[in-house]
C-alpha cells in the first residue's frame, strides 16, 4: 500500500509536471507567433521610412529648382552677348543672363565672352 500511494503521487507529480511543461511551452509558442507577427511590419514601416526619405532627398529639388542661367544670352539662335542673344534669351524664360564685363584701357566697359 505504501508503495501505491508513493506511485500514486509520483504520477500525479509527472502529469503536474507535463501539464505545466505543455502549458510553458504553449506560452512560448504563442510569444514566438506573436514576436513573429509584429516583426515584419515594424521592420518594413522603418525600412520603407527610410526609403521615403532618400526619395525626398533625391527630389528635393522639385519644391526648390536650380536657377537656368544664360551665359552671354542664348548664343543657339544669335551669336552670345548680342541684344539679339540676349533678347532671345529672355524669351526662353530664362531665371538670369550672365554678361561678362571688362574695361578697356580707356575705362570703356564692354561684353567680352572669352573671360
Amino acid at each position: 500500500m505504501l508503495y501505491k500511494s508513493r506511485d500514486s503521487k509520483l504520477r500525479s507529480r509527472s502529469r503536474s509536471l507535463s501539464i505545466s511543461r505543455r502549458l510553458c511551452s504553449r506560452k512560448v509558442l504563442i510569444l514566438c507567433l506573436v514576436f513573429l507577427a509584429i516583426l515584419p511590419p515594424i521592420f518594413f514601416h522603418f525600412r520603407l521610412r527610410r526609403f521615403h526619405q532618400i526619395q525626398l532627398r533625391r527630389c528635393a529639388w522639385v519644391n526648390n529648382p536650380p536657377l537656368v542661367c544664360a551665359h552671354g544670352g542664348d548664343s543657339s539662335n544669335a551669336f552670345p552677348n548680342t541684344i539679339a542673344a540676349y533678347v532671345s534669351a529672355l524669351q526662353s524664360r530664362v531665371d538670369c543672363i550672365e554678361i561678362d564685363v571688362s574695361r578697356s584701357s580707356d575705362g570703356v566697359l564692354f561684353a567680352l565672352h572669352d573671360r
